[in-house]
């Protein structure tokens, strides 16, 4: 079964049955949920949602990309023994393409414990632009809002924490460990196959702070295997197949625990290899000015975001081609440097060195 089953199928509460990895996924999926409209009646019980009409339409959904199983993960939230008492506390989201930021968080609290959970990347070129910034800056917006956020919750609250995220939302998990000043109250940390760092230095002389962090992957996993990686990772059991495994909600569990495996799968190891030296191939100004050209001509096409996009890929053909002809001369010829040592890293990789 998946999560949606374990929330199914899971009756005991936590004071039964000790907070897991299983339930960090949860929550760091429910951060993809827009609950700002709610906000003025914080901080209320996960088992009230289900009264509330907007919460019963898809449209609070849409942020997790994964509407429809979203909607049914949170309907069963507020009926589970384990989940429907959980309070949310706060929560915080904003896209900015002036910022080049895509950002969303959720704060809930359960058995003196509070849980924080960082979304992921949406479907906005807005999302997608600065996932790829990480590959050029050291630093991006998400980071002092995720600080932020972090902090008024300490500041609020006296419970330890727990953090969690999925793809970027477990990089800015990794983030905070690594940059707080002070960790006491910092319990856990779990990163659900989020990209790695430019550095490899991200925990020198903070390396033990390691031992709150737990990495988990799935077996060919792509994203989470993306630039440096220092520390160890768990990896578990996925029903999909290659880049398809990056979607949680078809990771496997059983006894309520994922299904857990000695090794990641060839295909993972490979393109991890691949992109990583193909990234490494590039300098900085080369990785920059290549995300300014894809995504300034991406904000020109009628489809706004990857959503529409992908719907309508074939129509979209027609407006990219004439796009790519209207560049000017440098830009295409580095659209086409680019790709091409894309293509040569795929037919053979190169020991990788981010930078």
């Amino acid at each position: 079964m998946n999560i949606y089953g374990y929330i199914k199928e899971e009756k005991r509460t936590f004071l039964e049955k000790p907070f897991s990895a299983v339930d960090a996924l949860v929550f760091s999926w429910m951060a993809y949920f827009d609950f700002e409209k709610i906000k003025e009646l914080y901080p209320l019980s996960i088992k009230t949602i289900k009264d509330i009409p907007y919460y019963q339409k898809l449209g609070p959904y849409y942020t997790a990309v994964l509407a429809r199983p979203s909607k049914k993960i949170m309907m069963a939230l507020c009926d589970s023994p384990r989940f429907k008492d959980v309070e949310i506390l706060d929560s915080f989201s904003l896209s900015d393409k002036k910022l080049n930021v895509q950002f969303g968080t959720l704060a809930v609290r359960f058995n003196n414990i509070i849980v924080v959970g960082f979304r992921g990347t949406d479907l906005s070129y807005t999302g997608w632009k600065e996932d790829f910034a990480l590959s050029y800056k050291d630093s991006i917006h998400s980071y002092s809002l995720a600080t932020s956020f972090l902090n008024e919750v300490m500041q609020n609250y006296d419970e330890n924490i727990i953090l969690c995220g999925h793809s970027k939302g477990g990089h800015l998990c990794t983030y905070l460990l690594s940059e707080l000043e002070d960790t006491n109250r910092i319990d856990l940390v779990y990163s659900f196959d989020g990209p790695g760092f430019r550095t490899l230095d991200l925990f020198k002389g903070k390396e033990d702070r390691l031992h709150k962090f737990i990495k988990i992957v799935p077996q060919s996993s792509f994203v989470g295997v993306l630039f440096s990686n220092e520390t160890e990772m768990q990896i578990i059991k996925s029903r999909n197949v290659m880049l398809l495994q990056h979607n949680p909600l078809e990771w496997l569990v059983k006894n309520s625990d994922f299904i857990y495996l000695k090794k990641r799968a060839f295909s993972s190891k490979y393109l991890e290899k691949a992109v990583n030296s193909w990234i490494d191939s590039l300098d900085e100004k080369e990785r920059e000015r290549f995300t300014e050209i894809v995504f300034g001509e991406l904000d020109k096409l009628e489809a706004k975001d990857f959503k529409a996009f992908f719907k309508g890929i074939f129509k979209q053909m027609g407006p990219l081609y004439k796009a790519y002809r209207h560049l000017e001369k440098e830009d295409r010829k580095l659209l086409i440097h680019v790709m091409m040592k894309l293509v040569r890293n795929l037919i053979k990789p190169e020991k990788k060195k981010i930078a």
